[in-house]
């Protein structure tokens, strides 16, 4: 049971624990490895365990911590909400960056590792920040500072030129993507004088509304990112070293449409109905590229790229179909694939230390020499490509029965990407674990490490579970997004 009468102590506490973690890695010599890797992963672990409380809300219940920050002719304040909607991205989020943590070990110099380290904290603490957010202005101030140690590893950390441009084509297409989602968030408060917009109908013309939910929807649809504003992911994917790319495909990949259910949706619900035939047409041609995409690419973490591209499709769709099973589907869709898009990069990260390549071409027959290898990988391919009884299919069945019932052409279009999805993964797991053994002649032990497996077990673990019980999931989310938070039966904090 959550503990109410300290959970404004214990929401804090969860986002900011990563970045004082993060702090106290600077105090430690940066020779002292054993030390700075028992600190990170403390830290990382501790976040994830005290989130866990949080798993007790229910539809009709938040936590809330509000304090007065801005006052004048526009007001804010720092709050911060963890609720149905927020629960479970706060859930992933700790998840994967307790096993980003422990996989980091293995990707930085040992005179660099402390500055890795720091910077992965940073990026936890900013998605924290992000997904509790419930004033528009403290939303938009993560939004931009995740940016920040992203770009950081990638430029400095991942060691190669085109990382460097990676980290460049990152920075410009998603702030370009944040410019115009603060123009939209200045012609919000315009009009409603305040950033705490959460239960409140704007009373807005119809072409203003318009044109603001489309700047909201173009920041959210590249941070996503959805076709065809991707062009950033293919190079920031492949050439982020694995806890960077497990973090930004399973966790911030879902940032966009997060803000799309956390203030998208209930602040132009008339205006997304407007936009929507043209999000829907978005939303199909990325299920079907990104499955297109990833049966031309010969480049494992490519293919990975380009299949969330096609799977987080699904969502969009969910979204702007508007069936009664909208959001608890498309939530339930989100989490699914960043458990499994992250189990799936750092997995394929572990094959490239040992064999120094990711061409498919150029490495097969690996289950030979390390079963339980082939073993984890092939739970996370059958999950990706939406086997029963793995959450991938439990996610996509729900949006794509949801969505039948309101745009059955779309939901048509999209079912050829689910036959495509068994290609491309199969193509995935086959090439690298069957056939005849094809491994460079300086190849060391292939099998997993023991800390391997103990940090990828938990994702693999959580698949498995919402495969089975999804149920679990989705009662606990709402069917559909209003103007109104849900009912709060405990709030706590300071209120402005």
């Amino acid at each position: 049971m959550l503990p109410w009468g300290c959970a404004d102590v214990l929401i804090n506490t969860v986002i900011f624990l990563p970045l004082v973690t993060a702090l106290i890695l600077l105090f430690v010599p940066r020779t002292a490895s054993a030390w700075l890797k028992g600190v990170a992963l403390t830290g990382a672990v501790a976040t994830f365990a005290l989130s866990l409380a949080f798993a007790s809300l229910g539809v009709s219940t938040s936590a809330d911590f509000t304090a007065p920050w801005i006052a004048g002719p526009w007001s804010a304040a720092y709050h911060v909400r963890v609720d149905a909607l927020r629960v479970f991205f706060v859930l992933l989020t700790t998840l994967v960056s307790a096993a980003c943590v422990w996989a980091a070990f293995s990707y930085a110099q040992l005179t660099r590792l402390r500055g890795f380290l720091f910077l992965l904290l940073m990026f936890e603490t900013t998605l924290l920040g992000l997904f509790t957010a419930a004033d528009l202005l403290l939303f938009y101030i993560y939004w931009d500072l995740m940016l920040i140690p992203v770009f950081l590893i990638l430029s400095g950390y991942a060691g190669s030129d085109d990382a460097r441009k990676a980290a460049w084509g990152y920075l410009i297409y998603n702030g370009a993507g944040g410019l115009v989602l603060l123009l939209g968030i200045i012609g919000l408060v315009n009009q409603t004088h305040t950033f705490e917009v959460s239960g409140l109908v704007p009373n807005l013309g119809a072409a203003l509304s318009w044109w603001l939910f489309g700047a909201f929807a173009f920041a959210f649809a590249v941070k996503t990112p959805a076709f065809p504003f991707h062009s950033w992911m293919p190079a920031t994917y492949t050439q982020s070293p694995p806890p960077l790319v497990a973090m930004v495909s399973g966790v911030q990949s879902k940032a966009g449409l997060f803000g799309l259910l956390a203030f998208g949706l209930p602040l132009f619900p008339d205006a997304a109905r407007v936009w929507a035939p043209l999000l829907l047409v978005m939303a199909v041609a990325s299920i079907l590229y990104g499955a297109l995409a990833a049966i031309g690419a010969r480049d494992a973490k490519l293919l990975v790229a380009y299949s969330s591209l096609s799977h987080l499709g699904f969502v969009w769709l969910a979204f702007f179909a508007f069936s009664i099973t909208s959001v608890s589907a498309g939530i339930l869709m989100l989490i699914s694939h960043g458990l499994i898009a992250a189990a799936l990069f750092l997995l394929l990260g572990f094959i490239e230390e040992r064999v120094g390549t990711r061409d498919l071409g150029a490495v097969g027959g690996l289950s030979q020499r390390a079963p339980r290898l082939a073993a984890y990988m092939l739970v996370a391919c059958m999950a990706a490509l939406g086997l029963p009884g793995l959450s991938g299919f439990a996610g996509e069945f729900l949006i794509l029965i949801g969505t039948w019932q309101t745009q059955p052409l779309y939901t048509s279009l999209a079912l050829i990407a689910v036959v495509l999805a068994c290609v491309y993964m199969l193509v995935l797991f086959q090439s690298l674990m069957h056939g005849p053994e094809r491994l460079p002649r300086d190849a060391g032990p292939i099998e997993l490490r023991g800390r391997e497996m103990w940090l990828v077990t938990p994702l693999l673990a959580t698949i498995v579970f919402l495969g089975v019980w999804p149920g679990w999931l989705n009662d606990r989310t709402p069917n559909a997004v209003t103007v109104q938070p849900p009912a709060v039966s405990t709030t706590v904090g300071r209120h402005a």
